[in-house]
């Protein structure tokens, strides 16, 4: 009865669904996630508005369509003859009247705003697709801590499954004790306190395994309920190798983002000062009109205006907005400036910590090997004195803590080493080239 307890706690039914590897996870987070998605619209946004840059060195054509009808009541018109006023009775009247225009305009000089408008067009696709490629950075290292965040639990649960099947082995030797007289019963509700707290245990890491299993469909731009099956990857990486690069490259994406986004800037300051230089531009138009609908829209040769202007505009004042907007210009490339300073120093801050945490977390998980050697020979004697009556319940319920917090720990070690290893590459720039090495994301 007991038995069939365990193995209904112990079983775990999963979906019958193909596992995910680290890879097929870093696939669908690239795919489906939201930010990745919000990246790419900002990057196809930036070519939208380069094609609007073309307005400022491109002519411009209007046309101008009018049919109106007018109706002017009777009216009384005075008027004056020698002095002597005369009142006379305006009759009522209607008109049509037909225009049919074409204006075309091009711009001559602006400063110089325009063919630096295009330049800005051109680094802010820059500055989106490298945005892009920091989000799709950041998107695949949550998804690997994720992940490994979900098999660390799951494997929490082993060890502590493995612990329940050692209690359910101890209260059975409890019982088989006391039935010889050997054990008190002391010594038997000792054994299922140990196991029902490892029953408890079980059922807390269950919720931590469904929250991560949460945690990696959200990252993955899935249903957070979706049944979910992941794989153990192997060691693809060269964990053991020592990473030792302490200075990120300038090629690194972020450097470039914001060099691309300093070279913006300036070019805003260069397009307010623009403002400065007078504008000219020139304008050709042809027009008729007519209360005679066919006289507009046929013989265009005749009873037509056409005019040729050319626009000179100086400006002269303009209540400091041209300043004003200099110095906003100014001291936004300053800002930019400032940040790319600051994303170095992040940058360089990260991968020191990163690459430490990683060597130190390597070190750690050989000491921890050595530790379960160590806490199972324990556990081995603690059982062999309590068989032989010269231990006791509480030395051996010890004796299985210390091995349950030893494999633990070496878990957890496990896969911090494994997220320490994708931040390393993450300040380094190259994280998805380390994960997807034969793919170009």
């Amino acid at each position: 009865m007991l038995k069939l307890l365990v193995v209904v706690i112990l079983a775990q039914q999963s979906p019958q669904q193909s596992p995910m590897s680290l890879e097929d996870c870093i696939r669908a987070a690239l795919r489906k996630n939201v930010d990745v998605g919000l990246a790419q619209k900002d990057v196809e946004s930036a070519r939208a508005r380069k094609l609007g840059t073309r307005a400022g060195y491109l002519p411009r054509l209007d046309m101008t369509l009018q049919d109106g009808y007018y109706f002017t009541g009777s009216q009384e018109v005075v008027y004056g003859f020698g002095g002597t006023p005369v009142r006379l009775t305006q009759p009522a009247s209607d008109d049509d009247t037909h225009y049919f225009g074409l204006r075309l305009s091009q711009n001559i000089f602006d400063g110089g705003k325009w063919w630096n408008q295009v330049e800005r067009a051109d680094k802010s696709i820059n500055v989106t697709r490298l945005a892009l490629k920091a989000t799709r950075e950041s998107i695949a290292h949550d998804t690997i801590a994720t992940f490994y965040e979900l098999l660390k639990a799951q494997k929490e649960a082993e060890v502590l499954r493995q612990s329940l099947e050692t209690s359910l082995d101890q209260l059975r030797l409890a019982e088989e004790r006391y039935r010889l007289g050997a054990a008190s019963r002391v010594d038997v509700a000792v054994a299922k306190v140990n196991m029902g707290e490892d029953r408890i245990a079980i059922q807390h890491q269950q919720r931590v395994i469904g929250n991560a299993m949460v945690n990696l469909n959200r990252v993955m731009g899935r249903s957070p309920l979706t049944a979910l099956v992941i794989q153990e990857p192997g060691d693809t990486q060269d964990l053991a190798g020592s990473p030792s690069y302490r200075e990120v490259p300038e090629t690194h994406f972020l450097l470039r983002m914001y060099a691309a986004a300093q070279e913006r800037a300036n070019l805003d300051v260069t397009i307010a000062k623009g403002d400065r230089w007078p504008q000219v531009s020139g304008s050709i138009s042809y027009s008729r009109q007519d209360p005679e609908f066919y006289k507009v829209y046929s013989r265009f040769d005749q009873l037509y205006r056409l005019a040729f202007l050319l626009n000179i505009s100086f400006p002269i004042f303009d209540g400091f907005l041209t300043s004003s907007n200099i110095d906003r210009a100014e001291v936004a490339s300053e800002r930019v400036k400032l940040e790319k300073f600051k994303a170095r120093q992040d940058l360089e801050m990260g991968l020191s910590k990163a690459l430490t945490d990683f060597l130190s977390l390597r070190a750690i998980s050989r000491i921890e090997a050595d530790n379960i050697v160590a806490a199972e020979q324990r556990l081995e004697l603690a059982k062999e004195s309590y068989e032989v009556g010269q231990g006791t319940a509480l030395e051996l319920r010890e004796a299985q803590l210390a091995l349950n917090r030893a494999k633990l720990t070496a878990v957890q070690t496990r896969y911090e080493l494994r997220i320490a290893f994708s931040v390393y590459h993450q300040a380094r720039g190259d994280l998805l080239k380390t994960y997807l090495p034969k793919e170009n994301p």
